[in-house]
C-alpha cells in the first residue's frame, strides 16, 4: 500500500512538473518573430513585404473564442488592408477547416505542424496572436479577445492600439531616415 502511495505521489509530482514546464510561454515582444514553415495554405499565400502582420494561432476546439475573434479580425483585415495582413494558423486538418461555415475566415489562413509550433511558442492557450511590424519585430502579443459576454466583446488589441502601432512605426522610419541624411 505504501509503495502504491509513493508511486502515485511521484507520478503526480512528475506530471505537475511537466505541466508547469509546458506553461512557460516565452515572450517574443521586441524580438524578431521566429521562422517556421506553413505546411499548407488554405487561402492563397499572402504578400507580406512592407506590412504589419497579425498572426493568430487558433484551433476548431477554441470555437467559444474564435466565433468572437474571427469576425473582428475579418474587420481589421478589411479596414487596414493597406497596412496589415491577418493570418490565421491552425494545426487542424485542412479538410475540416475548409468545411467550417461559422466563423467564416475572410483573411489568409494556413495549416502548421503543432509540434513545431509548440516547440517554438509553447502556447498556453488558443487563440494566441502576435502583431509583427514590417521589419519582422513582434510589437504586441497575447489574446485578441479580452472578454466576451452575449453580443458584447472587449478586445485587447483595439483599433486604437493598432493605429498607434502604425503611427509609431512611421515615426521610427522617419527618424531613421533623418539620421541618415
Amino acid at each position: 500500500m505504501r509503495k502504491i502511495l509513493i508511486t502515485s505521489l511521484l507520478l503526480c509530482l512528475f506530471s505537475f512538473g511537466i505541466q508547469a514546464q509546458w506553461k512557460r510561454q516565452p515572450s517574443f515582444k521586441g524580438q524578431r518573430f521566429p521562422d517556421f514553415t506553413v505546411k499548407e495554405w488554405i487561402s492563397k499565400q499572402p504578400k507580406l513585404k512592407g506590412k504589419f502582420i497579425l498572426v493568430d494561432f487558433w484551433c476548431i476546439e477554441a470555437y467559444p473564442v474564435t466565433h468572437r475573434t474571427v469576425p473582428y479580425q475579418n474587420q481589421l483585415a478589411k479596414k487596414y488592408k493597406k497596412q496589415l495582413q491577418v493570418i490565421g494558423l491552425t494545426y487542424d486538418e485542412a479538410n475540416l477547416v475548409k468545411l467550417m461555415v461559422e466563423p467564416y475566415i475572410q483573411y489568409y489562413s494556413g495549416i502548421v505542424d503543432w509540434d513545431t509550433i509548440n516547440d517554438i511558442f509553447k502556447l498556453e492557450g488558443l487563440p494566441t496572436s502576435y502583431l509583427i511590424d514590417p521589419e519582422g519585430t513582434v510589437v504586441w502579443e497575447g489574446y485578441v479577445l479580452k472578454e466576451g459576454q452575449g453580443e458584447k466583446n472587449i478586445f485587447n488589441l483595439t483599433e486604437e492600439k493598432l493605429e498607434q502601432f502604425f503611427k509609431d512605426y512611421q515615426q521610427k522610419k522617419k527618424s531613421r531616415k533623418s539620421k541618415k541624411s
